[in-house]
């Protein structure tokens, strides 16, 4: 049985068995893990219900495919954002992957935990205990499997395999670069927590990628307590009273339901897990009230809170034939670089278009790293050029960018239809707060004295954007608007805590209703790293742990106290 008629069966079976224990909303990245743990006890029945298709495209497994999947779009939620007011009005388009492993199966692959000090304020904040670093590491251990750092650490039998980028000429050079502008060498940036410049860590196992669908719900597809809907979109959580009993969701333009004896789990994202709460009558009731939806329950906090990384980029024009932007214009180098990948999986296509990355200070007194960098082996108008005719640059090229890792400024998403399938609105705000501002313009200074340095030095004809003209503050910052772009790093929308904005709690309860919860990178008060995907697997597989514990002591789960 091929995987669409595999995906098939799955649907069949959901409508002739619909009632099951748990319903997770989402098989992307926190999805995944919770239903692979849910079902490993055959007394639980989990039914998952998935937008999008099962993960088969070819260009899901192959590192370089990225820049494919992001710009075809085929297996994307896309949402553009409103005029940012702190972008001269531009509109951002952010997008997340719609197909088994969510944004896992569409994303850079990058494995970054994040610093230990963010997660201990993080369970310093109100509502939040149980969320430090000394609570979470067990699960980043739980996850993992590789070879990289400390047994006390990292994880050795986990389901993600984690590996290091084998590093190209230019990535080398800048991991020398940050070195000798003062900036040192990071050992394990999983370990001890990043600090420094190092080869990029991966979720890649021999040249392929490994998205959470691959390490965690494809080896346990055939267990009969797991059942997964695909192409099903959800429209709205069902509710008795206030306790969440069900899931309403379409496939094929027909609406069906599911119903779920213990829970429902929302893990649809950042954009998405709000929206849903709110199509269910969870939010601010104003808004509701506009568009005709009955209130469940008012949380005002629904949709607010929403943050994501703004990247600033400088363009290099490269002396030596060693970019993706050669590899794009030249149909030998095309066929070789195949070649290398189709016999022995290395080579350009092995990796995504960077290799290496750095955690750097703004400013030397401060006790963590605050911004992240990264060089990339391609250059264009926008990071997702791919020919000459959007924009990619006509030479050898490539880019140096980075963003601040814990940005102040906060955004707003919240529906503008009943229709599940039309985007949410969405304000990010970016550089909106004044601390953001200050910092954009320090990262770019800090990647021009890193270009500066004799290793990275070597290979550049010139900065070809903003270019040396652009020197004072206020050029540079204006550059960074006008130019700035995403990083997909949506977070923070459902947050987790106590007070008037919060939407969970510290066990991912709902506030104010009973049996439903959200688990992804809507529940993160802050950024807690310069990249959300390793730290969702980890709030996966706490999450499945704290539903298994309460749904064990034969008790209503939102009657377990927090701890």
């Amino acid at each position: 049985m091929n995987m669409r008629d595999q995906g098939g069966e799955q649907a069949r079976a959901v409508a002739e068995a619909d009632t099951f224990d748990y319903i997770v909303v989402g098989a992307g990245t926190a999805g995944c893990v919770i239903a692979r743990r849910l079902s490993e006890r055959p007394n639980i029945r989990v039914l998952v219900i998935e937008a999008g298709d099962v993960d088969r495209n070819l260009w899901v497994r192959i590192p370089l495919g990225i820049g494919k999947l992001l710009t075809e779009r085929k297996h994307l939620w896309v949402a553009p954002t409103e005029p940012e007011p702190g972008l001269h009005g531009t509109s951002m388009t952010l997008l997340g992957g719609r197909i088994w492993g969510g944004s896992s199966s569409v994303n850079g692959m990058l494995a970054v935990r994040g610093h230990p000090a963010k997660y201990d304020e993080w369970r310093a904040m109100p509502g939040c205990a149980g969320w430090g670093y000394d609570d979470v590491l067990p699960y980043f251990r739980r996850l993992e499997s590789t070879q990289l750092g400390d047994d006390a650490v990292r994880g050795r039998t986990g389901p993600v395999t984690i590996t290091e980028a084998t590093v190209d000429p230019l990535g080398a050079a800048f991991v020398d670069s940050c070195v000798s502008a003062g900036h040192g060498r990071a050992r394990d940036y999983n370990g001890s927590g990043p600090d420094g410049a190092a080869p990029a860590q991966f979720n890649i196992r021999r040249g392929e990628r490994r998205s959470v669908a691959a390490s965690y719900l494809h080896p346990v597809i055939g267990r009969a307590n797991l059942s997964v809907a695909s192409r099903a979109l959800t429209e709205r959580v069902l509710f008795d009273n206030r306790r969440a009993v069900g899931v309403q969701y379409r496939i094929d333009n027909v609406s069906k339901v599911a119903r779920a004896r213990t829970g429902v789990i929302v893990c649809a994202g950042a954009l998405r897990s709000p929206q849903i709460l709110e199509l269910s009558g969870i939010g601010e009731p104003a808004l509701l009230g506009e568009l005709g939806i009955p209130v469940v329950h008012p949380l005002p906090g629904v949709g607010r809170n929403l943050q994501d990384h703004l990247f600033g980029r400088l363009r290099f024009e490269c002396n030596a034939r060693i970019t993706i932007n050669d590899l794009l214009r030249s149909r030998f180098m095309e066929m070789r670089e195949l070649a290398s990948y189709a016999i022995r999986r290395t080579g350009m296509l092995s990796n995504p278009s960077y290799t290496s990355i750095a955690f750097l200070r703004s400013e030397p007194h401060l006790s963590q790293p605050d911004i992240r960098v990264q060089l990339a082996i391609v250059s264009g108008a926008r990071r997702l050029s791919k020919n000459l005719k959007d924009g990619l640059d006509p030479h050898s090229g490539f880019i140096i960018g980075g963003y601040p890792m814990y940005p102040k400024s906060r955004g707003e998403v919240h529906i503008r239809s009943t229709d599940a399938n039309v985007a949410p609105k969405v304000v990010a705000n970016y550089l909106t707060a004044p601390e953001d501002a200050e910092r954009a313009v320090k990262v770019l200074r800090l990647l021009r004295r890193i270009a500066d340095q004799p290793a990275l030095r070597r290979f550049i004809v010139r900065e070809v954007a903003p270019g040396p003209d652009v020197e004072s503050d206020a050029d540079l910052l204006d550059y960074f608007r006008r130019n700035g772009e995403t990083s997909w790093h949506l977070a923070g929308s459902c947050r987790m805590g106590a007070g008037a904005d919060a939407v969970v709690d510290n066990r991912l309860r709902v506030h104010g209703v009973e049996h439903l919860y959200v688990a992804d990178a809507s529940v993160f008060p802050i950024m807690v790293s310069s990249n959300t995907h390793l730290p969702t697997i980890m709030l996966g597989e706490r999450a499945a742990e704290l539903i298994a514990e309460a749904h064990d002591e034969h008790r209503d789960p939102v009657a377990a106290e927090s701890t």
